[in-house]
């Protein structure tokens, strides 16, 4: 197993001189908010005071991220440090703490209420430590097998639609619809080369209800690249369909993830069947949503040779639900409704959790995160990480929360990396 690390530096961002009797709290530039060895977690406060600014003490409390929707958090610490004229920076000695990842509650003890500052941000320690167990039911491969066996059965049937306003000399851009799995309709957004030719080719997978985004077709015009709309979704999404996770939750054979799942292989079926694909360039990409499909894409199909998601989603169901409120408690409720039981229902999901899949791949993976991830937590990002056994690296943006897509530093990383296959 290779595995590597890039992290990009931050800074919580440097803050003007204080007024007379106020306070200001920031993090050092240079700390990287990851612990990846074993050696005792040191975290550096600066903080700033006016010279009319009461004696104040700087509070830490440390929060396991796993019990944050939980009715009572668990604090692994609480650590006071007074702040000393002169002294404008304290350290916090963590100690030894899990692999795992922790919110960090600073605040401020003794300034006025109006001017006491209150930081809170995530910190890592050894993530790919982190043990989440898959918990595959006993028929989990039967289950997938049989399923992409029938969408073997029914025809793609492509239909293309040239877009005129998004094609070039160079690239000629068209929507796709397409049969798929139980003979729903799928599709997406193709974008292929005008001179002939065999051509590396990218599967982007969308992420959950995103609008589609159109390639330019003069930006790489020696790349096929394909934009794909799983059912109901992108190119195929409806104003009156806004949520998917939680359609069809009574069963494993009528949750919404089957069909969708069965799209993403579909997916690879189309592109390969293209004459300007070269099928020893076949690579996957996506974030959220389209991180987890990149997974699912190298998991159930080993055509593609190497995967780059952020951010996946989809991973790691029930611990996901004691980390952050959305979009478990739109299951949930759902549930409810239905009378369907929640222990029935994490049993259900087992046929759907990322992390049950990814020991599976077999191409090089370079997964990206946001440390600052409230909607995909990172602690879910890596249950499925943790599971490759295939060539793997990670980038995390500390300082980044959900949206990988607008990281620049990310995106320059991941085509620096895909440069190795092409």
């Amino acid at each position: 197993m290779i595995t590597s690390l890039i992290v990009a530096l931050f800074a919580m961002g440097a803050s003007a001189a204080p007024a007379a009797d106020t306070v200001t709290v920031d993090v050092p530039v240079e700390h990287q908010w990851l612990y990846l060895d074993r050696k005792s977690c040191r975290l550096g406060v600066n903080v700033e005071a006016g010279e009319n600014a009461p004696d104040i003490r700087v509070r830490l409390d440390l929060v396991t991220d796993l019990s944050l929707m939980s009715e009572s958090r668990d604090t692994v610490l609480t650590l006071t440090r007074n702040l000393r004229r002169g002294r404008p920076s304290v350290k916090f000695n963590l100690g030894r703490l899990d692999p795992g990842f922790y919110q960090v509650n600073l605040s401020v003890e003794g300034a006025p209420a109006r001017y006491a500052p209150f930081r809170v941000f995530n910190i890592g320690v050894r993530p790919e430590e982190i043990v989440s167990p898959q918990d595959k039911p006993e028929d989990f491969d039967s289950f997938w097998q049989s399923t992409l066996a029938e969408m073997a059965q029914v025809p793609m049937d492509p239909v293309l639609t040239k877009i005129p306003e998004r094609s070039d000399s160079l690239r000629t851009t068209y929507t796709v619809k397409m049969k798929s799995w139980g003979g729903e309709i799928m599709g997406g957004i193709l974008c292929v080369p005008v001179k002939p030719g065999k051509y590396p080719t990218y599967i982007d997978y969308l992420g959950y209800g995103a609008n589609p985004i159109w390639y330019e077709p003069s930006a790489a015009p020696e790349r096929v690249e394909f934009l794909v709309s799983v059912r109901d979704q992108g190119i195929l999404k409806r104003k009156d369909h806004y949520r998917w996770i939680d359609r069809g939750l009574s069963s494993k054979e009528t949750f919404y993830y089957r069909g969708a799942f069965a799209d993403v292989v579909r997916a690879i079926d189309y592109v390969c069947s293209l004459e300007q694909t070269d099928p020893e360039r076949l690579f996957a990409r996506g974030e959220s949503q389209g991180g987890a499909f990149a997974l699912i894409s190298v998991s159930l199909d080993h055509r593609i040779k190497a995967c780059a998601p952020a951010v996946p989603f989809l991973n790691d169901y029930r611990d996901y639900s004691r980390i952050v409120r959305w979009p478990m408690w739109e299951v949930f409720d759902q549930c409810r409704k239905e009378g369907i039981d929640r222990e029935d229902l994490f049993r259900m999901l087992r046929y759907f959790d990322v992390k049950n899949f990814t020991d599976r791949i077999q191409c090089p993976v370079f997964m990206s995160f946001g440390l600052q991830d409230a909607t995909c937590p990172p602690h879910t990002n890596f249950a499925g990480y943790n599971m490759i056994t295939a060539p793997k690296q990670w980038y995390c943006s500390p300082k980044a929360g959900h949206g990988q897509w607008a990281e620049k530093d990310w995106h320059a990383a991941r085509a620096e990396w895909f440069k190795a296959f092409e």
